[in-house]
């Protein structure tokens, strides 16, 4: 593993007043990205980061893989117990919040957040990256140094602790009516075990669930369903294994396979392969192209530079369950505990700009207390009329929500498509009174957002209207249907012209302008129209003037958590104590 945060946490407490550690914590502190984590696979000690806040994306993203933000937390923790800095505190919390945010509904972590589209969006057992998330929510739950912490923050943490364990149990893969192991991967909607790379196949894993089963053994005095997981997953390990064959690394042939050769010898020791066919448990082999080979004959056929074979549970089931067993049967079982219910439930309905990536999503979701789940809906590219015909809308009263928040108008306009436009007057007031009527009819209390503004700036130095007309027959038709509104478009208009071009800068992402083309051999097929959304690539960066910066998210996310107080004062039990004294 390269230098970096994980090389200072053993140190001396006072070591953390120290002028060497100020500078160390300067520097982590460079990295840590609005949303509130840090970057993977680099050391962020050596020196500070030397772009600015917006460039923290790409390689520089926030992300759980390889110990990236858990590691920062616990630093942070430390710098702030031996200094009492607020900024050290700030870290811990932000990088917490980050945490708590990016849990799934299911219970789950993705690899990084905001999640992508490809594989990293899936919960991610792989590397142990949910299981070093639930051991520093561990050592938070048990005040190991974060007793600074707010009493509502702990709470989140003890509820987000728990929602983990339950995904962890629920994702254990039963074949035939028996437990066996997890995949490193599982779906974040149904928990379906999942691939990811294109040679780490749907499996079971001879070598993630080792690290889960030491996590559920620590726990102290496990439920009978924990109890049960853990045992089975010790059986499986046993039926898994891998007895007489030794495998060599060969000099590389033509390709990408042929790296490995398996050799039956009677005295090798156990072997454990890193991936199980869920139909055989036979040893499961693959490379780019994606095909199955079963069988320890077929591990020459496997992608190189890769651990497909090891002896991951071998500590375990010679050590560490034999332990585990011994002392259990001093305690026995604890009850099973109920499964954790939100106290309160939020849906978010709308465009891009309601989005956690983009829009106000996450910096709203920031400002919620402990017992709340809120589960954004909001897709790129939606308006009023296409949220309900790609169902979306059908999804978001199937989370059975005690309130739901609904915005659309951006992409309800004029040059947005047959599929998406609507009239201010008539369709789009239709739709939005449609929405209401469903979601009273369906248990939840709707609220209705005005569209956030657009910083698109004329000469005057005020703002672009061409929302306006659909932000009038928001306001008109939660007038008409007696419904709270939140003025986000008055407000947002308020503090954009306030601040002007430059000082809404920080709000907006960059976009970079594409790498140019090989000269094309066939006509270019003609553009596609204009949209205000998305500008038109130009030769030098630009910024977006529609979507959101995290810091952008923080700003009117608060602003939406503010107004929804302020004309719904019962969803004070729904937001931070910080926020509704």
């Amino acid at each position: 593993m390269a230098a970096g945060t994980h090389d200072f946490l053993e140190k001396p407490e006072p070591w953390y007043g120290s002028a060497e550690a100020q500078t160390i914590a300067a520097n982590i502190l460079s990295y840590q990205s609005d949303y509130g984590g840090w970057p993977k696979n680099m050391d962020l000690t050596a020196a500070p980061f030397a772009g600015q806040r917006v460039d923290l994306v790409g390689e520089f993203k926030p992300i759980f893989d390889n110990g990236a933000t858990t590691d920062e937390v616990r630093f942070m923790a430390r710098m702030f117990r031996a200094t009492k800095e607020p900024r050290y505190r700030r870290a811990v919390e932000n990088g917490l919040d980050y945490i708590l945010i990016a849990q799934y509904p299911t219970g789950g972590w993705p690899q990084n957040y905001p999640p992508d589209t490809t594989y990293h969006r899936h919960i991610t057992f792989n590397d142990g990256a949910m299981v070093r998330i639930l051991e520093l929510l561990q050592e938070i739950t048990n005040g190991t140094g974060f007793d600074f912490l707010e009493a509502d923050q702990r709470r989140a943490v003890q509820s987000s602790f728990q929602r983990g364990i339950e995904c962890i149990v629920k994702c254990q893969i039963k074949i035939d009516g028996r437990l066996t192991a997890w995949c490193a991967q599982h779906d974040e909607i149904d928990l379906r075990p999942r691939p990811g790379r294109r040679f780490e196949l749907v499996s079971l894993s001879g070598a993630e669930s080792v690290e889960v089963v030491k996590f559920l053994m620590s726990l102290e005095r496990p439920g009978p369903e924990i109890v049960r997981a853990i045992e089975s997953a010790v059986a499986w390990f046993e039926s898994a294994r891998i007895e007489g064959w030794r495998v060599d690394r060969r000099p590389e042939e033509t390709g990408e396979t042929h790296h490995f050769k398996a050799t039956k010898d009677p005295t090798a020791g156990p072997l454990w392969a890193r991936f199980y066919d869920l139909a055989t448990n036979q040893p499961i082999f693959s490379s780019l192209d994606s095909k199955p080979w079963l069988g320890m004959e077929n591990i020459g056929r496997a992608r190189g530079i890769y651990a497909w074979t090891g002896r991951w549970p071998l500590a375990l089931l010679e050590n560490d369950f034999p332990a585990w067993k011994a002392q259990f049967a001093k305690t026995g079982p604890g009850p099973d505990t109920p499964a954790w219910q939100p106290k309160v439930r939020i849906a978010l309905a709308g465009d891009s700009t309601v989005k956690d990536e983009g829009g106000w999503g996450f910096g709203f979701k920031k400002r919620l207390g402990a017992d709340v789940l809120c589960e954004n809906f909001a897709g790129g590219g939606q308006s009023s009329k296409s949220f309900r015909d790609t169902g979306l809308w059908q999804k978001t009263l199937a989370c059975k929500p005690t309130y739901v928040l609904i915005q659309f108008g951006h992409n309800d306009g004029p040059g947005k498509g047959a599929n998406r436009e609507t009239d201010p007057a008539t369709t789009y007031s239709a739709n939005l009174a449609r929405f209401i009527a469903e979601a009273r009819e369906a248990g939840a209390k709707p609220i209705l957002v005005t569209s956030l503004a657009r910083r698109i700036f004329q000469s005057d130095g005020k703002l672009r209207g061409e929302l306006a007309p659909y932000v009038e027959a928001a306001r008109k038709v939660a007038a008409e249907q007696h419904v709270p509104l939140i003025d986000l478009y008055a407000r947002s208009v308020e503090l954009i012209e306030k601040l002007g071009p430059a000082g809404v800068e920080p709000f907006e992402p960059k976009i970079l302008p594409k790498p140019a083309k090989e000269p094309a051999t066939v006509a270019a097929p003609k553009p596609a129209p204009a949209d205000i959304d998305i500008p038109a690539p130009s030769a030098k960066p630009r910024h977006d003037g529609t979507h959101l910066t995290a810091r952008g998210s923080i700003e009117f996310g608060a602003m939406v958590a503010e107004e929804l107080l302020r004309v719904l004062p019962e969803t004070q039990v729904a937001l931070k104590p910080a926020l509704t004294k």
